[in-house]
């Protein structure tokens, strides 16, 4: 009373006070008084407590929220390279980037905001309610009256969310598409001229998931306005009831005013454990996309008995074998034919006959409907993926370069591959010279891969020393030629003479001159089989598809 008329307070130390509301209630044992001081000890003790342990949970949080995210997106970036090849072909670039890079973030905040900090939250409702229920268990009631509308609302509101949230993940996805095909395509774009359509298209998958994301924003704010709402009216109703039937529940106006302190506590925690729920309801589609990912299994898959191929030595069966990429468009159908060891076949035929379809069944990147594939009397089906690819290695047609030194993206074939077998590797390809020509690569082996650097020509030759690494029993050339300079083309030809003398080689190329050159054998693919087979020579002499295909290559233009 002199504190407050005179502002003297040097009396207050002299003051005591109860640490709880009620002397007769469960807390009856340290309902006595004690001084001030005390209280102000415990007072300020708490909020040290308070925000020490809101530092120590941050700390917590955010190393365990790197640790997860950081091994969910290992696992599926991990997975994504054990499915099959249609799985890619069928899906986006951009698309699966975001799903791997965004979207399996949502398993981590599944996890630390929607399992972790509700338990937390509910063991705090769960002793503060306690609390109020021993100060008066018909002001608790009065309290959460109203949370089966508050539950009923928010359950409406989350479908909602979830809804647009969907809506948002695909309109990412699909923006991720169009950038993807953007940057891959500039060249082309800037070419035609095509920058406003490309702009256009940009623009609408922008504007669809800006409006996407401001829809989930909308609802989740919503939701957390509906929760304010909530703990406001229900505190209103707890004054109420405490100022109409306060001394018939056994309240003292101070216990009262201790309950509606309490009751934001409480309100504060179910408020906290509803946002998780809201939070969950935005990570939840994320989430099932990332386990949905997760499940897919491979449609090429290792038989349980699978067993190590072992060293083959190149002898190659195709009987009977059938594949279509949809059920009516079969590409093969019926193929069969034999390569012996140390023989170098072509594959000819018009686009879209199935030449890389037999490269792809014979690295298992697909597997056939129908008929068998053996190597070396062996069902490639039969052993596991990993050994046949070992000995069956494919020089691609657009072949891949991380940007990373020379060096390094030639062991990609093999890991443990010391530098003098990179050397020797680039030695039989041809490419040794260039590489250390200081004018043409200025750091040699250690040159990093880029667009302009190593040329198209020389890349491919690096590709083919990266090949040749593995040292394959089995070697497949897609389009070999291509990029290459006459010189690069003969340097190439003597290195698959060289190569081919005791091993298989398969080559396809629209190159027929090249196919002339190096083929022992020509294999002409029509109508999913077999239509011809010879050399060269053979073949022009008995005309067909074949002698078409090399004439319209080597037309004679008018004088």
């Amino acid at each position: 009373r002199s504190a407050g008329t005179n502002g003297n307070l040097t009396g207050v130390w002299d003051m005591r006070g109860p640490l709880v509301a009620r002397s007769d209630g469960p807390l009856s044992d340290v309902a006595g008084s004690v001084p001030f001081a005390t209280l102000l000890t415990v007072w300020a003790g708490a909020l040290v407590l308070t925000q020490l342990m809101y530092l120590v949970n941050a700390w917590v949080g955010t190393k365990v929220e790197r640790v997860l995210v950081t091994d969910i997106r290992q696992r599926v970036h991990d997975h994504l390279q054990t499915l099959s090849l249609d799985f890619f072909t069928a899906s986006r670039s951009g698309a699966l980037m975001h799903r791997v890079t965004t979207e399996s973030a949502g398993v981590q905040r599944l996890l630390t905001d929607c399992l972790l900090p509700p338990l937390i939250d509910s063991v705090v409702l769960l002793v503060a309610v306690c609390y109020l229920v021993a100060l008066s268990w018909q002001m608790t009631v009065a309290a959460l009256v109203l949370t089966p509308v508050a539950l009923l609302v928010l359950r409406y509101a989350g479908r909602y969310v979830q809804a647009a949230v969907r809506r948002t993940m695909d309109a990412d996805r699909a923006m991720g598409a169009e950038l993807e095909q953007t940057v891959s395509g500039i060249a082309e774009i800037q070419l035609f001229n095509a920058q406003p359509v490309r702009s256009k298209r940009f623009r609408a998958v922008s504007d669809e998931a800006a409006k996407s994301e401001a829809s989930t924003v909308m609802w989740m704010q919503a939701t957390a306005n509906g929760s304010q709402v909530f703990v406001a009216v229900s505190t209103v109703v707890v004054l109420l009831v405490g100022i109409g039937f306060s001394s018939s529940f056994g309240l003292t106006f101070a216990g009262l005013m201790v309950f509606a302190g309490m009751v934001p506590t409480m309100f504060g925690a179910a408020q906290r454990v509803m946002g998780a729920y809201t939070t969950y309801q935005s990570v939840a589609p994320s989430a099932a996309s990332t386990y949905e990912l997760l499940d897919t299994r491979p449609t090429v898959q290792e038989s349980p008995g699978a067993v190590e191929l072992g060293e083959v030595r190149g002898n190659l069966v195709f009987t009977d074998v059938a594949f279509g990429y949809t059920p009516t468009q079969p590409v093969l159908d019926g193929l069969s034919f034999s390569i012996a060891e140390g023989e170098t076949v072509a594959l000819v035929g018009g686009i879209g006959s199935g030449k890389s379809t037999v490269f792809n069944l014979l690295l298992r990147f697909l597997d056939p409907q129908r008929g068998r594939i053996l190597l070396d009397g062996h069902p490639i089906d039969g052993v596991t993926i990993a050994s046949l690819r070992e000995q069956v290695s494919k020089l691609a047609q657009f072949p891949f370069f991380t940007k990373d030194t020379i060096r390094e993206n030639i062991r990609l074939a093999r890991p443990e591959a010391t530098d003098a077998e990179i050397e020797q590797a680039c030695i039989r390809a041809n490419v040794h010279a260039v590489i250390t020509d200081p004018k043409k690569m200025h750091d040699g082996y250690d040159t990093v891969v880029d667009v302009q650097v190593p040329s198209g020509g020389q890349k491919r030759l690096i590709a083919l020393a990266r090949c040749l690494l593995r040292t394959p029993e089995v070697l497949l050339l897609d389009e070999p030629t291509e990029n290459l300079d006459a010189d690069q083309r003969a340097l190439l030809t003597g290195v698959i003479r060289g190569y081919a003398k005791d091993r298989t080689c398969l080559v396809i190329s629209h190159d027929m001159d090249f196919i002339a050159a190096v083929a022992d054998r020509i294999l002409v693919i029509e109508d999913g089989r077999i239509a011809q087979q010879g050399d060269h020579h053979a073949l022009i002499a008995a005309g067909g598809l074949y002698k078409r295909l090399y004439e319209a290559q080597n037309v004679a233009l008018p004088s």
